[in-house]
């Protein structure tokens, strides 16, 4: 089965060379230390020039990659966070790669003095070995913008992703207004008819 390697997948394959690579060589680099072998820290010493050497293949294979972003032949096409982990990613390498070249100077360095100069080598393996431990950390920090390209997981929660959607609470009935008691009309009663005069009584007759 034929495989379609594009510059993406190569650089997928190879930018763990920074981090693993070198991790891997610093293990030597501190066994020859303690044991006072110079062979066993020029094995670490070489394993950090081939991290290095690796080092032009990944950042090609990595601009190719992000051209055929910004071209839209990379299917599917990146969000807007996506091109913005993109532009962080480069930015971070460019920052990276120039600390793993100085790295492998002193490495260089550091294997040539193993040969005539043995107290100048533990200084320069010692500092080749914390230029390792830079560079290991400055390449999780740029692998940690690539991991956002395309995985979604991997990016922060931004603040608008924790809002809580409020629940809709039902209505508050409204009580009606208390109308006043209605007061009951007055109905007028008959006043009492005024008693008739008496009518004058006739006199009693004189007697006679």
């Amino acid at each position: 089965m034929p495989l379609d390697l594009t510059p993406a997948h190569l650089h997928l394959a190879l930018n763990h060379i920074p981090i693993i690579g070198l991790a891997f060589s610093c293990l030597p680099i501190v066994i020859g230390i303690l044991a006072q072998s110079r062979t066993t820290i020029a094995a670490g010493l070489i394993a950090t020039l081939l991290c290095a050497g690796a080092m032009p293949t990944i950042m090609q294979t990595g601009s190719e990659a992000a051209h055929s972003f910004k071209e839209g032949t990379a299917l599917p096409p990146l969000d807007d966070a996506g091109k913005i982990a993109l532009h962080m990613h480069a930015g971070r390498a460019d920052k990276t790669t120039p600390v793993i070249y100085a790295c492998a100077i002193l490495a260089l360095f550091a294997l040539l003095a193993l040969v005539k100069f043995p107290k100048a080598a533990l200084w320069l393996t010692s500092a080749a070995l914390l230029g390792n431990a830079i560079s290991i950390s400055l390449a999780i920090w740029t692998a940690e913008a690539g991991g956002r390209i395309r995985h979604l997981e991997f990016r922060p929660s931004t603040p608008w992703d924790n809002v809580a959607t409020p629940t809709p609470t039902p209505a508050t009935m409204a009580t009606p207004a208390s109308t006043p008691a209605a007061t009951p009309l007055a109905i007028p009663t008959a006043s009492p008819m005024p008693s008739p005069m008496p009518s004058p009584m006739a006199s009693p007759a004189a007697t006679l």
